[in-house]
């Protein structure tokens, strides 16, 4: 057994200079503007629950779907999210096909992430309009779901607890009880 070991003066000074670890990165509470409406579809109750307990504090609107069939009625019955986070490994209709079911029924204002722990598909080209950048891969890192959510739906970071704010364009976080 052998071991290889570099020692890169550049990159290491850089690291003792900064510290070991990059600053951590605050997490927002809330946005400014309309409340926004998600929905969750995956087969897996903790990894809906993650997303869940991750974003409603922010002050989004969560709904969750256990199937891809479940989905398809919500959306049928009336519920028109401004986002779906859509697994890919579900029985019944996978992700892919209950995306392409979701845009041959209309709802092409609806932005549309995969959310998957197959991270081999997130090269893969596709019919249903998903972009590498549109795909997070399992386990989710917060931050880059956090980013995601800003750039698709052009959102504006609240966080710190806002001053004289008025109630109709901020959404802050709603307690959990």
């Amino acid at each position: 057994i052998f071991r290889i070991r570099l020692f890169l003066p550049e990159v290491h000074g850089a690291a003792a200079a900064q510290g070991a670890r990059p600053p951590a990165r605050r997490q927002p509470r809330a946005y400014a503007g309309e409340r926004r409406r998600l929905l969750v579809v995956d087969n897996e109750e903790p990894d809906r629950e993650l997303l869940v307990q991750l974003l409603e504090p922010m002050g989004f609107e969560l709904r969750t779907a256990a199937s891809g069939h479940d989905c398809l009625d919500l959306l049928a019955a009336g519920y028109q999210p401004d986002v779906i986070f859509m697994d890919l490994a579900m029985p019944g209709i996978d992700g892919w096909e209950t995306l392409r079911r979701v845009r041959a029924a209309g709802h092409e204002g609806i932005h549309m992430a995969i959310v998957s722990a197959n991270a081999f598909d997130k090269g893969l080209e596709n019919d249903v309009g998903i972009r590498p950048e549109d795909f997070i891969v399992k386990p989710v890192r917060h931050t880059e779901l956090i980013d995601w959510l800003e750039r698709r739906l052009k959102l504006t970071w609240l966080y710190d607890a806002p001053v004289l704010a008025a109630p109709e364009t901020l959404v802050a976080a709603a307690p959990h009880i």
